[in-house]
């Protein structure tokens, strides 16, 4: 079970996760930076203060978003796999 000792030791970060410089993911990440340069450049210094507190809390419900969501698939995944080894005899949990 290499796979269930390297979760527990923290070798597996689902939270972690890496992408290619040129992907679709990091052209549009790139273009999140750029307009929020942008737009923090016009802003007073309250306002700014105010979008990095929006920001933070943006931030949050992401976390908890990609956590729900993680579970979810894992969950979904793991019913998968037990249709496929009961050969669809699997009762309802």
């Amino acid at each position: 079970m290499q796979i269930l000792e390297d979760f527990y030791v923290g070798e597996i970060r689902p939270s972690e996760r890496s992408f290619k410089k040129n992907s679709q993911y990091a052209r549009a990440l790139n273009e999140v930076v750029r307009a929020g340069d942008a737009l923090t450049d016009t802003l007073s210094e309250g306002q700014k203060a105010q979008f990095e507190e929006y920001m933070s809390a943006q931030r949050e419900v992401t976390v908890l978003t990609d956590c729900e969501t993680f579970c979810y698939a894992f969950k979904l995944g793991a019913r998968i796999m037990m249709d496929v080894l009961t050969d669809g005899e699997m009762k309802e949990i």
